[in-house]
């Protein structure tokens, strides 16, 4: 959290960045600077912390003198001509103001037209997901981009956070933290440029990649992507394909290892022999990568026997990014955030192979890398044939997880509706939620489906969004790795099921939306309904509400 906001505070002060206010004037001398507003309809101690940190050490060469404008306490007054004598305008504003009509972008519009100067908008206190609250609003308001310098969405959590020890004292690269370098890099340089186009080219589905698709979308990316398009790659759809390529300014291939062996060019049965040279002729070379996904080893070593096997990659992509689960969503996919901001910085690559691979036969793959948590690896020398074989297989198609804290015996009755052969899944893993993120993720690999269980008998209906929320980072992490689309969540033992309480419970949990595909709410008498037909009972007669809750269970399973 303390790194997000240092992030969002530093482009900020980037887009504030200026040497010459007055004509002559040196940023060294006491007027340089911009004079500042922050202009807001909120009190003025919601806005304290903004106030404290626009008027810091942090801010001292962009920032001349600050000023806090009370659109509450002038109502009536034109209030757009105070703003008049400033060269930089903060607008602060609620995420309900954004959502209750269009006064917000109107007093955005005006802002900026007055003077012409420099303007960003801050959303304060976002409860939602800032990436995707943020999304949502430019789709809203598509011109937003004309009249604002940026827009930066801040959750409570990333101001109660640490930062200010990381803004004020940044990390220094040294021998002892060779990576800082880097992270300050991240953390206080943006690089304006080209705002890309970017399309995801891939045999798989766009849930594989969904979230890449999010990552791209959020604020760290904001200065180097404009869009971003998926696009399917089929055997027959060679016209589509080049229609795809022709509207993207920067191309990604993507593969996951969930689907078989890593096989994309150069090996047999390879997938994108030919789809490689087209999307780096198409885009150049530096405007192309190959990332592979849910891998168990992302070292510099594995990546090196994949490009000396498979040498097309390192001849027509500028880079290959090796992801893994940990990478996605753990510490809210930070390491995945640097590997793939990393290219958008062309920040330089300074690691070689080792001299050790120089030599690698190029007839053969990789070796194979099974699941566990720390695998041997053996130079090229000591590799045995048998140990060449191909990637591991993926995971039963067959699997359904159930994630829950609660014991097995309380949902018993959901593993009886899972397993009958009419179903089609014959077989369903239980997973007890402990804080144990290996079992978490050894689980979620093997199956194909996520169901997160949650009883009422053993608390309060907090699963997110709310304080002391029983699993708000393991939605996360089961949804980056399942995808949306194959996550669900099942709670029973209410003494309401019906369609108003879901909408009361994805109002207050809006997460829900977000991370999964759909809820089912259940009461007791419901269960037992439920149990006593999978079990081949004479059931007491089930209403139509809940065997439709039944058959959208199974129809999400399908």
């Amino acid at each position: 959290m303390a790194d997000t906001m240092c992030q969002k505070l530093n482009q900020i002060r980037e887009i504030m960045e200026t040497k010459d206010i007055k004509k002559g004037e040196k940023p060294s001398q006491p007027q340089s600077g911009h004079s500042v507003a922050i202009i807001s309809a909120l009190e003025e101690s919601n806005v304290q912390w903004l106030l404290r940190v626009i008027s810091s050490r942090h801010f001292q060469e962009q920032v001349r003198n600050l000023k806090f404008i009370d659109l509450e306490k002038i109502k009536g007054k034109p209030w757009e001509k105070l703003s008049a004598d400033y060269t930089f305008c903060i607008y602060v504003s609620s995420e309900d103001e954004w959502t209750q009509g269009k006064l917000s972008f109107q007093r955005v519009k005006v802002l900026s037209l007055q003077g012409k100067k420099k303007t960003i908008v801050v959303m304060d206190d976002v409860k939602s997901d800032t990436t995707e609250r943020k999304s949502r609003i430019l789709k809203v308001y598509p011109d937003m981009g004309k009249y604002v310098e940026g827009l930066f969405l801040f959750s409570r959590m990333e101001k109660e956070s640490d930062y200010e020890r990381c803004l004020y004292n940044p990390l220094k690269p040294g021998p002892d933290n060779p990576h800082q370098g880097f992270q300050v890099a991240l953390a206080q340089k943006v690089m304006i440029g080209i705002r890309h186009k970017v399309g995801i080219f891939s045999r798989s589905s766009d849930r594989d990649y969904s979230w890449l698709i999010g990552l791209l979308a959020s604020e760290p990316f904001r200065d180097h992507v404009l869009a971003v398009r998926p696009c399917l790659i089929t055997n027959n759809g060679y016209k589509q394909f080049h229609e795809d390529l022709s509207n993207c300014t920067f191309g990604i291939l993507y593969h996951t290892k969930n689907n078989g062996r890593v096989n994309i060019t150069d090996v047999a049965e390879s997938l994108y022999d030919e789809e490689i040279q087209d999307l780096s002729k198409g885009l150049g070379k530096e405007n192309f990568i190959v990332v592979i996904d849910d891998l168990e080893d992302t070292r510099d070593e594995v990546k090196h026997l994949i490009l000396n096997a498979q040498p097309k990659i390192e001849k027509y992509a500028k880079d290959l990014i090796l992801m893994s689960y940990e990478d996605k969503t753990e510490s809210l996919g930070q390491s995945a955030k640097t590997k793939i901001l990393k290219v958008f910085l062309k920040l330089p690559d300074d690691k070689k192979p080792p001299a050790k691979y120089e030599n690698y036969r190029e007839d053969v793959s990789y070796p194979s890398m099974e699941r566990s948590r720390s695998p041997s690896y053996r130079t090229p020398s000591e590799t045995t044939t048998s140990s060449l074989t191909h990637a591991a297989a993926a995971p039963s198609r067959n699997t359904i997880g159930i994630f829950s804290r609660s014991e097995e015996d309380d949902y018993s009755w959901l593993r009886r509706l899972l397993t009958p052969q009419d179903s089609g899944h014959k077989e369903v893993l239980c997973c007890k939620i402990s804080g144990n993120d290996k079992v978490l993720q050894d689980a979620a690999f093997k199956s194909k489906f996520g169901i997160l269980y949650h009883s009422m008998k053993n608390g309060k209906l907090r699963l997110t969004d709310v304080t002391n929320s029983l699993y708000h980072e393991e939605l996360e992490k089961l949804s980056a790795k399942l995808g949306k689309k194959r996550m669900m969540v099942v709670i029973d033992d209410l003494d309401d099921s019906g369609d108003k309480m879901k909408q009361k419970i994805l109002i207050k949990q809006p997460s829900l939306r977000r991370l999964v595909a759909d809820i089912f709410l259940f009461t007791a008498a419901e269960k037992k309904q439920i149990d006593q037909q999978s079990q081949g009972k004479p059931p007491s007669k089930m209403s139509k509400s809940t065997s439709d809750k039944v058959s959208g269970i199974k129809t999400l399973l399908t």
